[in-house]
């Protein structure tokens, strides 16, 4: 919210567009990073005389009714009650004043150029209803309705993303850096969060058009890769948005790798080769020997059991990925039965305060745990 002297009008903008530049390029005697999360609100250059009046009548409407109470001035009973009615009829109309004189937005934006980088900072300006009854809800509504604030995103715009800024000098890039870009550049997107973000990725991740997913490279190897399976997203250094076409090859070389595993070693016998000129034996072409009676199978294993320990801060991507790679085989298997315990130990040496507690127990008997308890 810029100071009253700092107003906007369309003939002389610069009052509020030199001071807004000033905060967007410095955070005190610093340069501020994430110039992407501020948007200005700015007075009407012909409203704030009129502001700066109603506030000198609430200062003396004030003054008279501190002094009287200061026993500095003598009023009597009447005269302070019409003082104090004065007052607030004065306080109220500033209220008033305030909601009609603040009634622009600046938004700083950048353009990419081709062959130049990104353009030089402009302001776009936006006028908010000063009549509308909630102020907040006002200024959210132009803000989304501008596409100034992005509070719901498509992944087919966070891979055209990704594919201008992010994977030209390699097919990966890491989410959490993604994210902190976005914050900061002028020229990319201003989402109203990282909810916002976070969606668009597991939303994107059950396709395989815009990206894929790993949890980190070693290597060659991406660690922990999905391609079109949505998956729960922890938004950490170690996540990393792959190029669908790097994705696809890495899917492709990871298969054949499985497979090479998975193929049996040649035996001592196979094919009968055919017989050399002269030779005797089966004559021409080549005869399969007859195949050997299989073993024995033995009894089917009838119970399975397994237990792992979750990084506390990545237990919900490792608990999707158990659902799909583990406890999955087993749940479409007609006739198995699979029961599933999840057992949760936290310990501090401080003690927990009281209105954690609160929260957990609360939480844990809306999510009908069997045991929730705290102890000494």
């Amino acid at each position: 919210m810029l100071p009253p002297e700092a107003s906007y009008s369309r003939s002389t903008p610069v009052l509020a567009t030199d001071r807004a530049l000033e905060i967007l390029r410095f955070r005190g005697e610093l340069p501020r990073q994430k110039q992407n999360r501020l948007i200005f609100l700015a007075a009407d250059y012909d409203a704030v005389s009129r502001l700066r009046d109603q506030v000198r009548s609430v200062l003396a409407w004030q003054s008279i009714v501190d002094d009287s109470r200061e026993m500095r001035l003598n009023l009597d009973q009447f005269q302070l009650k019409q003082a104090n009615q004065s007052l607030t009829a004065a306080s109220e109309a500033l209220g008033r004043m305030v909601r009609e004189t603040y009634k622009w937005i600046l938004s700083p934006m950048q353009e990419p150029v081709p062959g130049k980088g990104v353009s030089e900072i402009r302001w776009e300006y936006f006028p908010i209803n000063a009549g509308a009854p909630n102020m907040a809800a006002e200024i959210l509504r132009v803000l989304k309705e501008n596409e100034i604030l992005i509070t719901e995103w498509a992944p087919v715009h966070l891979a055209k993303l990704l594919k201008d800024w992010f994977w030209k000098d390699a097919p990966e890039a890491g989410a959490l850096d993604v994210w902190q870009k976005t914050c900061a550049y002028l020229y990319m997107p201003r989402l109203k969060d990282d909810t916002v973000y976070k969606l668009a990725i597991e939303a994107g991740s059950e396709s395989r058009d815009f990206f894929g997913l790993a949890q980190g490279k070693e290597g060659d190897q991406y660690i922990g890769f999905t391609f079109g399976k949505r998956t729960g997203v922890f938004l950490d250094n170690s996540l990393l948005l792959v190029e669908p076409a790097a994705a696809a090859a890495f899917e492709a070389q990871k298969q054949a790798a499985q497979r090479t595993a998975l193929q049996p070693e040649p035996g001592p016998g196979g094919f009968v080769r055919e017989d050399p000129p002269g030779g005797g034996g089966y004559g021409g072409g080549t005869v399969p020997p007859v195949p050997p009676a299989p073993p024995a199978q033995p009894a089917g294993k009838k119970h399975f059991y397994g237990s792992i320990d979750l990084d506390p801060v990545r237990a919900k991507l490792q608990f999707n990925n158990l659902v799909d790679e583990v406890i999955g085989n087993f749940t479409v298997k007609p006739g198995v039965r699979v029961k599933i315990a999840i057992e949760i130990e936290a310990e501090t040496d401080a003690g927990f305060d009281d209105s954690l507690q609160r929260a957990v127990k609360e939480n844990c008997n809306a999510l009908k745990f069997k045991t929730a308890e705290f102890e000494e």
